[in-house]
C-alpha cells in the first residue's frame, strides 16, 4: 500500500482513481471495495474480526480511493505507516454537500423503486449491501437510515462531518506525507508529490454529478448488484411458484373436495403397503 486517498465521496475520487491508474498504480475504488471485500468490511464493522484481516486483503494493492476505505483512512495508515495520504477537497463544505446530495437524488430519481426495502426478503446479498451502505452513511454523514430516505437528510450535519473528517486528516498525517489536493489543479502537484513524470494527457474528469454515466449509473454493472438482481429474480420465481401451487390446491379443494380426500387416502394406503412389504 503506497497511497491512501482520504477524500470523501464527491471530492474527485473517480478522477483520482483514473489518474493514479494512468501513473501505473493498482487502485481499488468503490467497485473493488464492494465486489471483492464487502464481507471483510462488514466483519470489521460488526466486530467479528479486527482490522488485520481486512488490511491484509490490500497488501498487493497500491492505492485505495472512496468509501469505505476513505472513512477508515487512519486504520489503513496505522497498518501501512509508510503510505502517503492524499486528501481531496472541494471548494467549500457547501459545495461538497450539494454535490453529494445531487448524487443521491440522481439515484432516487432514476433507480429507486418503492419495494426496495423489501428486497432483503429475497436476497442475502441485498441485506449485506444495505448494511454496508448504512455504515458508509454513518461514517460520512452521521445518518444510519437507508440513503434513499431523503426526509432525514441534514444539510448542516453533512457539512460538519465533512469538515471534521478533513480537519482530522490534516492534523494527524505528517506534513511530508500529506497532499491536500483539488482535482481541478491538474497533474503537476500530484506527480511532484508521488515522484512521477507528468503525463502528456489531460487530467481525468469523471463522475460529474447529475450527468449520465456517473457512478450511480455504473453501480448497476457492479458484480454485487448483478448478484442481487439474480437472487431477487430467483426469489420472485420461487415465491410465485409457491403461491401458484397453493392457489391450485385451494381451487381443487374448493371445487372438488372429494379429489383431495381420495388422493390422501391413496397416498396413505401406499405408505402402509410399502411398509408392510418391506417388513416381510
Amino acid at each position: 500500500m503506497q497511497i491512501i486517498c482520504a477524500g470523501f465521496p464527491k471530492t474527485g475520487t473517480k478522477s483520482m482513481a483514473l489518474a493514479l491508474r494512468e501513473l501505473g498504480y493498482v487502485v481499488h475504488d468503490f467497485e473493488e471495495h464492494v465486489d471483492f471485500h464487502m464481507d471483510d468490511y462488514l466483519d470489521y464493522f460488526d466486530g467479528v474480526k479486527d482490522s488485520h484481516d481486512l488490511m491484509e486483503k490490500y497488501r498487493e494493492v497500491d492505492a485505495v480511493v472512496d468509501q469505505p476505505a476513505c472513512t477508515i483512512w487512519l486504520t489503513f495508515l496505522k497498518h501501512y505507516p509508510d503510505a502517503k495520504v492524499i486528501l481531496m477537497e472541494r471548494e467549500s463544505p457547501a459545495v461538497w454537500e450539494a454535490s453529494y446530495r445531487k448524487m443521491l437524488n440522481y439515484y432516487i430519481d432514476n433507480y429507486h423503486v418503492w419495494y426496495e426495502d423489501y428486497l432483503v426478503w429475497f436476497s442475502s446479498t441485498q441485506q449485506k449491501w444495505n448494511r454496508l451502505c448504512k455504515r458508509n452513511g454513518i461514517m460520512a454523514v452521521a445518518n444510519s437510515d437507508n440513503f434513499w430516505c431523503r426526509d432525514n437528510w441534514s444539510r448542516e450535519c453533512w457539512m460538519y462531518q465533512y469538515e471534521i473528517h478533513n480537519a482530522a486528516v490534516k492534523n494527524i498525517v505528517p506534513k511530508d506525507k500529506l497532499l491536500v489536493f483539488k482535482v481541478g489543479e491538474g497533474w503537476e502537484r500530484l506527480c511532484d508529490f508521488l515522484g512521477k513524470p507528468v503525463p502528456s494527457s489531460p487530467f481525468p474528469k469523471e463522475n460529474v454529478g447529475g450527468k449520465a454515466g456517473n457512478i450511480v449509473d455504473k453501480l448497476q454493472e457492479f458484480q454485487t448488484l448483478k448478484k442481487i438482481e439474480h437472487e431477487v429474480r430467483r426469489g420472485f420465481i420461487l415465491t410465485g411458484s409457491c403461491i401458484a401451487s397453493v392457489a391450485i390446491l385451494a381451487s381443487v379443494a374448493y371445487f372438488k373436495p372429494g379429489l383431495i380426500s381420495q388422493s390422501l387416502s391413496k397416498a396413505g394406503n401406499w405408505v402402509v403397503s410399502y411398509k408392510v412389504t418391506r417388513f416381510f
